[in-house]
């Protein structure tokens, strides 16, 4: 599994890489031309409407669970029409990815 993680704490915070890694998924770098399994995005970022739209044109197919410190249904709900198909608070969406991708633990 491929997962790509577009959150600019997360990896640090939550030891994310490392979690998906042991469960047999990679993290793939954003420059990354390999098509993700699973997209995570952070809605802090400045961008990441446009990105949500951006990547669900690349990767129709894709999921791309978006997550968020604080719960935002306005926020969530704006993801969703960009493209987001899920949403996770952020302390928890590696239980979420992982559920999504049926990774082993």
């Amino acid at each position: 599994m491929k997962i790509l993680l577009l959150c600019h704490d997360l990896t640090t915070l939550l030891r994310l890489e490392h979690a998906w890694t042991a469960a047999g998924a990679i993290v793939l770098k954003k420059t990354s031309s390999e098509t993700p399994d699973c997209i995570v995005i952070d809605l802090g970022r400045n961008d990441a409407l446009t990105e949500i739209a951006r990547l669900r044109a690349l990767h129709p197919a894709v999921d791309i669970v978006t997550c968020a410190v604080t719960f935002d249904g306005e926020a969530i709900e704006a993801a969703k029409a960009a493209g987001a198909t899920d949403f996770a608070a952020r302390d928890h969406v590696d239980r979420r990815v992982a559920r999504r991708l049926k990774l082993g633990s």
